[in-house]
Order: structure tokens, then C-alpha cells, then sequence
């Protein structure tokens, strides 16, 4: 059930803490997996998951992710604070105690069956109504999974190393870009808490990273094939060297004075990925998201939204065109515009 209460911080923390010290050994062994490409939020979430199984349970940890790291930002977390995540392989999935973090099975965004049932999941994101595990801590009132985790930390009482606590610092601001976006009292307590004990080095470092040439090719782009059409910009940001760029273009749009919305599409392993960005609070752009991907996967916040779909790494040029069509004329169909043709491209010579 999903944890709504004024006391949630405090019923969050102590259910999952109840939790591990239930199982105690029994939990000796745990596989903690990441949604696909995991961004921050998701890499902290499960660091911190990582500890007080250790702590509390003498756990055997691994953190386990599908796809790749490809966001340079991600990438020098990684590297930086020597985080302890590494791409999964079949043979882990045989672990007999699964938890998910920043993500539920029937999200389709993780490698996990639908009908496995995970022993934990933590997760920030609406609840599937097929979602169930032994332990279900579900909370959309916070900006970022990784502020349950450290309200856990800070209950348990145990020492958090530096790089955790920057770990954690960097997982909240940028799920929240600097507590700007959908975060609450309890995302700013918790950043807080650990900012004292956080490496400012480490942070400057992750947020600003060396970038490869394909990333400005990618900005070029993105800002010269911009359409804009009333208050709406997106982009068709073609073939990419990761998924990343689609979330990372899609906020740097919505950055322009006079839009409100931001739709970026990218190719990527046979997939369409597809980033939907509002500035309304209350914009519900994950539901709108989901309700335009057809059979594919997509969901997200009131602000924030993202999903993919399977088009084919052999598929022609025309069949990548016209999924990304679509799903553009949706979203513009769904916001009142009934002629999506009457586009402007404003950046192009």
C-alpha cells in the first residue's frame, strides 16, 4: 500500500528497517536492481539499500543494472565515488532475495519478470495495481526514491561513508534539479542531512564532467532541428550513443522563456526513447505519457516522464519516422492541436 500519511518519512523508515532486522540472516544473499540505464537517484537508492543490508542482515550484496550508463554526469558517479553497480548478467537473476529500487517489475523498464515477486521494492513512481513483494514501500509524496533510503539511514543510527552521503546529496538534486522540481519538505530535510557530509569536489565533478564530441553533434541538433508550435518544443534527436541524451535535451529545451512543454525523441538499441518535460506542477505529464505509447512502455511524474518503444535495429528509415511521428502528433493532439504541421523551426540558417 502506498505510504500517503503526514508520518510517512517515520512509517517508511521503520517498516523497512522492520523489515531487515525480521529477516536477519535469512537475507544473507540480495540482488538490488535498478530500473535500465539508471540515473542517479536510482544508483544512490540502491547504495543505501546496499548498507543497511549489510548492516543489519550481514548481506551478500549486488547491484545489478540493465542497459548501459551512458549520461556522463552518471557515468562520473560511477567512477568518482567508486559506486558499487555493474551491469547484470543472467546467472544473477537466480537470486533466491530481489530488491527493486526506483522501479516495479510491470514498468518493463528492468529485466525482471512480472511474475516474480521481489522480496523488496522502494520506489517514488504511481503503483502498478499488479505490484506486490514481501515488503512494497511506495511513495509519490516524495521527489526522489533515494529520500526514503536516507530517512532509513538516519533512523538506523549507522555512520554513512562520505561517498554515500554525496551519493545521496547528488541523487536528490538531480531527480529534483536543486530541489526545483517536485520536491517537498521531507527531499529537503533529507539533502540536507547529508550536504555537510557530502564531497562539494566530487559533487562539482559529476556535475560538470569532461563530454565527448557526439554530445555537442547531439546539442547541435537538438537546437537546430527544434520545432516549436504554441507553447510546445520537441525534437527528433535521430541515432545516439546512449538513451541519456533524450532525458538531458528534453530538460535543456524546456529551459527556452516561452515554452511550457518539451517532447525529445532518440533512437537508441532498436528502441524509441522518448523524454516528455512540462513546467505546470500539476501538468500529469506521466499519465499523459503512458496514454500515447501504445504498446509501449512510459510513465512518470506530474513534471517529468519518460518510456521507449521497440521499433527495430534493422528497421528502414521509414518505419523509425513514422514512430516518431506519432507519438509526437499524440502528444500535440492531446494538447489541442489538431494541425500538427504547423511547426516552426526557428534555430535552422
Amino acid at each position: 500500500m502506498a505510504v500517503t500519511s503526514p508520518r510517512a518519512a517515520t512509517d517508511t523508515a521503520t517498516r523497512l528497517i522492520s523489515l531487515l532486522k525480521e529477516r536477519g540472516r535469512s537475507l544473507s544473499s540480495l540482488l538490488i536492481v535498478t530500473h535500465d540505464h539508471p540515473d542517479p537517484d536510482a544508483l544512490a537508492s540502491a547504495w543505501a539499500l546496499a548498507l543497511l543490508a549489510k548492516k543489519y542482515c550481514r548481506s551478500r550484496v549486488r547491484i545489478g543494472y540493465g542497459g548501459i550508463i551512458g549520461r556522463r554526469e552518471n557515468r562520473m558517479m560511477i567512477d568518482s565515488l567508486g559506486l558499487p553497480a555493474r551491469p547484470l548478467r543472467a546467472s544473477d537473476l537466480e537470486a533466491p532475495n530481489l530488491a527493486l529500487v526506483d522501479t516495479q517489475p510491470k514498468f518493463k523498464n528492468n529485466p525482471i519478470s512480472a511474475r516474480r515477486r521481489p522480496t523488496i521494492i522502494i520506489d517514488h513512481h504511481p503503483k502498478s495495481s499488479s505490484t506486490n513483494a514481501d515488503l512494497l514501500l511506495i511513495d509519490e509524496s516524495v521527489g526522489a526514491t533515494c529520500t526514503m533510503l536516507a530517512e532509513a539511514l538516519i533512523l538506523s543510527g549507522f555512520k554513512v561513508p562520505a561517498r554515500l552521503a554525496t551519493a545521496i546529496v547528488y541523487g536528490i538534486g538531480s531527480e529534483t534539479q536543486n530541489l526545483g522540481r517536485e520536491a517537498g519538505r521531507r527531499d529537503i530535510d533529507a539533502y540536507l542531512a547529508f550536504l555537510p557530509k557530502a564531497s562539494m569536489k566530487s559533487l562539482w565533478r559529476m556535475a560538470n564532467p569532461p563530454r565527448p564530441a557526439s554530445f555537442f553533434h547531439s546539442l547541435a541538433r537538438g537546437i537546430r532541428d527544434a520545432f516549436i508550435i504554441r507553447n510546445i518544443i520537441g525534437v527528433h534527436l535521430r541515432e545516439l550513443p546512449n538513451a541519456d541524451r533524450v532525458a538531458q535535451m528534453a530538460d535543456f529545451l524546456l529551459s527556452h522563456e516561452k515554452m511550457r512543454w518539451s517532447i525529445v525523441t532518440g533512437r537508441f538499441d532498436g528502441r524509441l526513447h522518448v523524454s516528455l518535460r512540462t513546467s505546470f506542477a500539476n501538468g500529469e505529464a506521466g499519465a499523459l505519457l503512458k496514454s500515447i505509447m501504445g504498446s509501449g512502455r512510459g510513465g512518470g511524474h506530474k513534471m517529468i516522464a519518460g518510456g521507449s518503444i521497440v521499433v527495430g535495429q534493422t528497421a528502414p528509415e521509414d518505419k523509425w519516422r513514422k514512430a516518431e511521428e506519432t507519438l509526437v502528433t499524440e502528444f500535440l493532439n492531446n494538447r489541442g492541436i489538431s494541425n500538427p504541421n504547423h511547426r516552426l523551426f526557428p534555430f535552422r540558417d
